[in-house]
C-alpha cells in the first residue's frame, strides 16, 4: 500500500507538468446585417475572452425557429417558387439540424457550423505547443446561417476570420455554454493540483492504517503469548 500510495503521487506530479491545451488562433465571426423576426437574435461569441467562436441564437417568440444545412437552400431558396415550395417550408422541421425556440437556445460552434456548410474547414489547431514564428493564419471564410421560420425563409451571411493567439497558453478551449458553472471554468493545472492534494491524503490515511494495522497485530500477538505463559 506504501509503494502504490507513492506511485499514484508521483503519476500525478508527472500530470502537473503537462502543457496545457490551447488553440493557436482567435476566430471571430461576423454575421451580417439582416432582418430578424421580433424576437430572435443572433449573436457572436466575444473574442477576446476566449479563442474559439460561436453563435448563439435565440428565439422568445411562440414560432419555432429551425437551423437548416445548406444542403437545402436550392429547395428553400429561389426567385420564383414552384408550387411545392411551401410544403417544403412547413416540412422544414424534419430535416432542421437545430431548433431554437423559448427557453432552448441554439449554440453553433465551428463543428457544428462546418456541419451546416460542407464547404466551411475548421482551420484552428488545438495544441499543446505554440505556433511557430512563421505560421500562417488561415484566410478568412465566408458562409451563412439558413433560417425557417414559419412560412419564412431567411439567410445571415457571416465571415470567420482568424488572428494569432497572443495569449496561448492562458485560457480555456471556448465552451459553447452560456451558463457554465463555477467548477466547470476550474483551469487544468488546478484540477491536477487537487488531485495531487487528494493523493497526498490518500498516502498518508494509507500509511496511517498501516500503523493501525501494526499495532492491531502487535498487540494480539502479545496477548497470545501472554495467555499461553498462563
Amino acid at each position: 500500500m506504501l509503494v502504490l500510495g507513492a506511485a499514484r503521487l508521483s503519476v500525478h506530479r508527472a500530470k502537473a507538468t503537462e502543457p496545457k491545451m490551447d488553440y493557436w488562433f482567435i476566430e471571430t465571426l461576423m454575421p451580417a446585417a439582416v432582418r430578424l423576426p421580433a424576437g430572435v437574435e443572433i449573436q457572436a461569441s466575444d473574442p477576446s475572452s476566449q479563442p474559439r467562436a460561436y453563435f448563439i441564437i435565440e428565439n422568445k417568440t411562440q414560432t419555432p425557429l429551425y437551423i437548416m444545412s445548406l444542403g437545402y437552400k436550392d429547395v428553400l431558396v429561389m426567385t420564383t417558387p414552384d408550387p411545392n415550395w411551401k410544403a417544403r417550408v412547413n416540412g422544414a422541421h424534419e430535416a432542421a439540424s437545430f431548433i431554437a425556440v423559448p427557453g432552448r437556445q441554439a449554440n453553433l460552434d465551428i463543428p457544428a457550423l462546418t456541419d451546416l456548410d460542407k464547404n466551411l474547414v475548421d482551420r484552428n489547431v488545438l495544441s499543446g505547443d505554440p505556433p511557430p514564428e512563421n505560421a500562417p493564419v488561415p484566410a478568412a471564410q465566408s458562409s451563412e446561417l439558413l433560417l425557417v421560420y414559419g412560412e419564412q425563409v431567411i439567410e445571415v451571411p457571416f465571415t470567420l476570420t482568424y488572428s494569432p493567439n497572443t495569449h496561448f497558453g492562458n485560457g480555456l478551449p471556448a465552451s459553447t455554454t452560456s451558463n457554465v458553472k463555477a467548477s466547470e471554468t476550474a483551469t487544468p493545472t488546478l484540477l491536477v493540483k487537487s488531485a495531487a492534494e487528494r493523493a497526498t491524503r490518500m498516502y498518508f490515511l494509507a500509511v496511517g492504517l498501516i500503523g493501525v494495522t501494526i499495532l492491531v497485530v502487535s498487540g494480539w500477538l502479545v496477548w497470545k503469548r501472554f495467555s499461553r505463559g498462563r
